[in-house]
């Protein structure tokens, strides 16, 4: 096979690396649509196809590895995507860019099938999703778990079955189990200190800030949480005044802090995760009538547009947008394939998060509605960068 996977990489995003552990990031950038509709498919998506927008240009095919021969090799194998959630724009792309990458290796013919199954965010949901891919007798399942303990348990029952399993983004409680992650922690503490550098304050004058927390009892809301409150013990002036669970949704965000915020002071700031909240938190201030403060970004599309408004108005008007890239799961499904094919997987993979600055936001353009920034990963890369980095 003489094809790359891979698509070239926009100007308009800035990808910063999250840790200094095994980094993930990618050559290539795309903007796409996230897909709508049932719970489970098989080799097809849950609706409409992904939308690329014209900041990223079309792939090419699959899978040769580097100049000592071809690695990942043509092979009956049916892989998994477990998903445990998919109730907001971050998780749809998600399983819109799992479905890309395993669309292109079935046509290469690396895979012979592959399955997506999209679960309430309960892990009894997610069990019976693990337990039916054992039956089926799936060669390989990457997870995004609801729970980091729950479910190791069946997920190490799929293991003795002989399935390799490849976690991602909220992840385990188990060194069992590979898992490509983002560092959570420094996440939520870059957000603190972001206000901080654009409200130009140091640690005297008072700052009111609002913290959008994520998805209770996921990994990430956790580890973004934890992150916040150490950046805000270097930050004593900065007081929480409020808090809401917005669940990585934009409508569960603008629905929570609408419930708080008649009865709140004026706001400075508020602090947003990822999913779709930054623009649940915009449409819950313009509804209340307050003054609008400075909201973070998560590089989603509506939260981009409104952005971009805003500066053109207010030429002194600043922002920053930083997210988790839902295309991560590309980087779980060539490590599965790759474990397929003999090679050792790393038990952990650190990957960077997407940033769009002030200086970059006039160049991000013609980004669909209901999309967020997020890279593709090839294989060439995820092989070179992660899985044989020296």
């Amino acid at each position: 096979m003489k094809k790359h996977f891979r698509k070239l990489m926009s100007g308009a995003l800035v990808l910063t690396m999250a840790a200094a552990l095994a980094g993930c990031g990618s050559t290539s950038t795309s903007s796409k649509a996230a897909s709508s509709g049932s719970s489970s498919s098989a080799g097809s998506s849950q609706g409409s196809s992904a939308v690329s927008s014209s900041a990223s240009a079309s792939s090419s095919s699959t899978a040769e590895a580097d100049s000592e021969g071809d690695i990942i090799k043509k092979g009956d194998y049916v892989i998994g995507l477990s998903n445990s959630y998919f109730g907001n724009t971050w998780r749809k792309q998600m399983a819109s860019d799992f479905e890309d990458v395993a669309k292109e290796a079935k046509s290469e013919g690396i895979i012979s099938d592959y399955e997506i199954q999209n679960g309430d965010n309960t892990v009894n949901a997610q069990i019976q999703q693990i337990n039916s891919f054992i039956l089926k007798g799936v060669d390989a399942i990457i997870i995004d778990a609801a729970s980091p303990t729950a479910i190791n348990s069946v997920l190490e029952k799929a293991m003795k079955a002989g399935i390799v399993v490849v976690a991602f983004d909220c992840t385990l409680e188990d060194d069992k189990i590979p898992q490509v992650v983002f560092d959570f922690n420094d996440f939520g503490e870059t957000r603190v200190n972001d206000i901080a550098d654009i409200l130009g304050v140091g640690t005297d004058k008072p700052i009111n800030v609002v913290e959008v927390r994520g998805l209770e009892g996921t990994s990430a809301e956790t580890g973004m949480h934890d992150g916040v409150a150490a950046g805000l013990k270097a930050h004593p002036n900065f007081n929480v005044v409020g808090t809401v669970y917005g669940s990585f949704s934009a409508t569960a965000t603008q629905e929570e802090l609408s419930k708080i915020l008649p009865s709140l002071p004026k706001v400075d700031a508020v602090i947003t995760q990822c999913g779709g909240d930054s623009y649940g938190a915009v449409q819950a201030f313009e509804q209340s009538g307050k003054d609008m403060p400075l909201i973070l970004g998560d590089n989603g599309a509506e939260y981009i547009d409104w952005w971009k408004q805003q500066s053109e108005k207010d030429p002194n008007f600043k922002a920053i947008s930083r997210s988790t890239s839902p295309s991560v799961c590309q980087v779980a499904f060539w490590a599965a394939l790759y474990a397929l094919n003999g090679g050792q997987i790393p038990q952990k993979m650190v990957c960077n998060f997407a940033t769009i600055s002030q200086d970059v936001l006039p160049s991000v353009n013609d980004m669909p509605a209901g999309s967020m920034y997020s890279p593709a990963y090839s294989w060439d890369w995820t092989y070179e960068n992660i899985l044989n980095k020296k």
